[in-house]
């Protein structure tokens, strides 16, 4: 299947590394970043087994907690494509989740 990366998706991904490098060392970013690509790993492999997302302006999206401070927000396309739609970090008012 393939994996599309959606602009928003790539600026919050580089964020979100750019925060913990400012605030942890270069082990807890390595980290973030295997975590990453190994959640999407299985979404590539499992694109259903992650669940939808609660939040009405997000509707038919599916959500899978990378660590317990991010999650990657996604939708599935088509039967051959997923498309990543956006990081974001826990810590963070979900009020602003748009």
């Amino acid at each position: 299947m393939e994996i599309v990366w959606g602009e928003r998706a790539k600026k919050s991904y580089l964020k979100i590394r750019k925060d913990i490098c400012k605030k942890f060392t270069p082990k807890e970013e390595a980290e973030f970043v295997v975590q990453t690509f190994q959640t999407i790993a299985s979404i590539r492999e499992f694109p259903r087994a992650f669940p939808k997302s609660e939040r009405k302006k997000l509707k038919s999206t599916r959500k899978a907690v990378i660590h317990p401070h991010s999650t990657l927000f996604y939708r599935i396309e088509s039967k051959k494509r997923i498309r990543l739609l956006l990081f974001w970090d826990n810590r963070r008012n979900p009020s602003k989740l748009k």
